[in-house]
């Protein structure tokens, strides 16, 4: 199972477009809320996921926001953030967190995620 995390309800869907294209058979979970996400982690309603694809920019709980309420929890997923930022010094801040395993501009593409997958064994 994949979480997706981004306000942008459009970013979502096309991002689980790409992922169902690239394995079908890869459960997507999307939220356009950082807090629900957490919730849903911290309750581990659904289980965990296998991974994370984290927006920066959200209203009220950006991802940095995120990262820094999730680094706190004993089971831990690996996290990729997923943004339009191009800043340095937001790529060089996330390599700050030992659960961010990668920083990907958007859009997701095809490519970029068969390979992600398949280095995190979901492939």
């Amino acid at each position: 199972m994949i979480y997706l995390i981004d306000d942008d309800e459009i970013q979502n869907l096309i991002n689980t477009r790409v992922i169902s294209i690239v394995s079908d058979g890869i459960e997507v979970k999307a939220f356009t809320s950082a807090e629900n996400a957490l919730a849903n982690l911290k309750s581990k309603q659904d289980g965990l996921p296998d991974m994370i694809f984290l927006d920066i920019n959200m209203p009220k709980m950006n991802g940095w926001d995120f990262l820094d309420a999730y680094e706190s929890e004993e089971n831990k997923v690996k996290v990729y953030m997923l943004s339009s930022s191009i800043n340095n010094k937001d790529i060089q801040k996330s390599e700050t967190y030992d659960i961010v395993n990668g920083f990907i501009c958007i859009p997701l593409v095809v490519e970029k995620l068969a390979e992600i997958l398949k280095s995190e064994g979901l492939a």
